[in-house]
């Protein structure tokens, strides 16, 4: 939405909560999450191998794979894939790249890359800026509880760059609402 109003370059990376939290594999002590990560994960490696061997964006396939799952309810499973894949115009053998995990080695130096820049304590979305100096500095975020409207969008672009390309600026975070703004912080005790 935005990148059609500034003049911004994107370059999007494949991002793994699965080898990031190191879920690949089940464990008896794994998070709530887990199961949904090795899903996306699975996912993740046909993006990537559409993207190399079709030259398709990744952003084209999130996106499409964002809407199957998040607006039409679709369980990140093999039946999702084949659906983006046809959204898509690909073959639907890449079906098969789900479960190979020579794959993985790619996924894991983007992940090493983006861990480096940002620190270990993300998740996405991660954004890297390059500051005024032309060192890169990253974060976790912003995550947004509704779509915004174009103007908002471009307000929140617009103050997101320019606190992420200041060198001073290390973070800013608050609790996500549950059924409505999270106040306990600022109560009076």
């Amino acid at each position: 939405m935005v990148s059609g109003h500034r003049s911004i370059t994107i370059d999007w990376k494949p991002f793994s909560l699965a080898l990031k939290n190191d879920e690949l594999t089940q464990r008896d002590d794994e998070g709530q999450h887990a199961n949904l990560h090795r899903a996306s994960h699975r996912v993740l490696r046909v993006f990537a191998k559409a993207s190399e061997l079709h030259g398709i964006k990744l952003i084209d396939l999130y996106t499409s794979s964002g809407i199957k799952h998040h607006v039409a309810g679709f369980e990140m499973n093999n039946e999702h894939i084949a659906e983006v894949l046809t959204d898509n115009n690909l073959p639907k053998n890449l079906l098969a790249y789900a479960d190979d995990t020579s794959i993985d080695s790619d996924l894991s130096t983007s992940l090493a890359q983006a861990t480096a820049i940002a620190g270990q304590d993300i998740g996405v979305p991660t954004i890297i800026f390059q500051n005024k100096a032309g060192d890169k500095q990253g974060f976790f975020g912003p995550v947004l509880q509704e779509l915004p409207d174009l103007d908002e969008a471009l307000d929140l672009w617009d103050g997101l760059s320019k606190l992420a390309t200041n060198s001073s600026f290390y973070e800013l975070k608050r609790s996500r609402p549950s059924g409505g703004p999270d106040v306990f912080s600022t109560a009076k005790c």
